[in-house]
């Protein structure tokens, strides 16, 4: 009778509030109620992203999250992004409230790690306050892990339509992925694995270095950086006087890089750094030859 309910919805705008929490008996977060009276959003942003995960240790991140009331809310104020085509005719359905939002999936979360709610499923009703969080233990490899968050939102409503002289009101139901064929992807957050939790971070969003392994070692071992594009790197190891000991200039790939170091240097302290000619960042590493 009807033709399918298609409605577009502009991509959320997701900022995510991470903080550290501890885990009472029931496994449950808190939302913090300074974000009570706020519109739709989840805090921080990208830009500032998840916490540091130490490898073999337990992680904890909470994310607060204030529920969109309406759909023009979700759709960030945009209504020529909330409407229903059917029946030849186009109906706008901003005012519609949103009934649901749910947290479907997060994609490529490191093993061991969890995404959970206090709502069962993580359906999170519209216009509230609550939370979720990342918790569990990863032996996961260091690394960068790029997360993919998957959104599901619900909704109802009424359509009147003309039947020649006739208003006919009819109640709909629906979802956004029944509407659209396809969720909400949210893309740009990551969780950085690594072996200490003093990690060196400089501007984050370009890159990371990593405690070399073994260290100590005895002239061989593994450097490991993650860079978010593909540059140019100046890799150089100098001795306690600052000499430079060993140079090698390379190309970065997207993600995660290594540097295998089998030189034969003497017994000592070291440091190594990498260069991007913005970022310098650097860590010391031990050679030991007994």
């Amino acid at each position: 009778m009807y033709n399918k309910i298609k409605f577009q919805m502009k991509n959320f705008l997701l900022t995510l509030f991470v903080s550290t929490f501890y885990v009472i008996t029931n496994a449950q977060c808190v939302p913090n109620p300074l974000y009570q009276d706020s519109l739709y959003n989840i805090w921080p942003d990208t830009v500032v992203n998840l916490p540091y995960c130490q490898q073999g240790s337990p992680y904890n991140a909470v994310l607060d999250i204030k529920t969109p009331t309406t759909l023009i809310e979700a759709a960030d104020g945009d209504s020529s992004l909330t409407s229903i085509d059917t029946l030849g005719q186009t109906f706008y359905v901003g005012d519609w409230l949103v009934d649901s939002m749910v947290l479907v999936q997060a994609i490529g979360i490191p093993t061991g790690l969890s995404l959970n709610c206090n709502e069962p499923n993580c359906v999170l009703q519209g216009d509230v306050l609550t939370c979720a969080y990342l918790n569990g233990t990863t032996n996961d490899p260091p690394g960068v892990y790029p997360i993919e968050i998957i959104i599901n939102v619900y909704t109802h409503g009424d359509i009147t339509y003309w039947a020649g002289p006739i208003p006919i009101t009819v109640p709909v139901t629906t979802d956004l992925y029944t509407a659209t064929g396809a969720y909400e992807s949210i893309t740009g957050y990551e969780i950085v694995v690594g072996l200490t939790g003093d990690v060196q971070i400089q501007d984050s969003q370009e890159l990371y270095l990593l405690q070399n392994r073994p260290n100590p070692s005895k002239g061989k071992t593994e450097i490991q950086f993650n860079s978010s594009t593909v540059q140019s790197i100046d890799f150089s190891i100098f001795d306690l006087m600052g000499k430079v000991v060993y140079n090698q200039q390379l190309v970065a790939k997207i993600g995660l890089n290594s540097i295998i170091l089998n030189e034969d240097m003497q017994e000592g302290i070291y440091t190594y750094s990498i260069n991007n000619g913005v970022a310098l960042l650097s860590r010391r590493m031990l050679i030991m030859k007994n």
